[in-house]
């Protein structure tokens, strides 16, 4: 059974955008104005409040040469691992565990360190 891999975090496109903006010397006006994207719509994608749209994804492939496909590839991959990551969040592990009543203080201990609810 493949269990799948699911990050820590999510990376939104727009990191990316940034780094190549940051990689070419180029401020995002410029990149606004090279490419027609309006300047809040930038930022907001810049910024992970927006997704990478397909017109946004070929206009950056004529601006910065990076083909439309690897950014609707990235976005939809962010898309995916959010989702993971807000189903793992979801889920909660139960794990019933028995301990002899003798060692009452191991288990209010092992309790205490784990954050468990305890039944006693």
């Amino acid at each position: 059974m493949n269990k799948k891999q699911t990050p820590f975090f999510a990376t939104h496109p727009g990191e990316l955008i940034k780094d190549e903006l940051k990689a070419r010397n180029m401020t995002q006006k410029q990149l606004s104005e090279l490419t027609g994207i309006k300047p809040s719509v930038l930022s907001e994608t810049i910024n992970g409040k927006r997704s990478v749209s397909l017109a946004v994804a070929m206009a950056l492939e004529k601006a910065l040469d990076v083909p439309a496909e690897i950014w609707m590839n990235l976005q939809t991959q962010y898309d995916i691992d959010s989702a993971n990551i807000a189903e793992r969040n979801r889920q909660k592990e139960t794990v019933s565990i028995t301990i002899p009543f003798g060692d009452r203080r191991l288990l209010q201990e092992i309790s205490r360190k784990f954050g468990w609810a305890c039944a006693i």
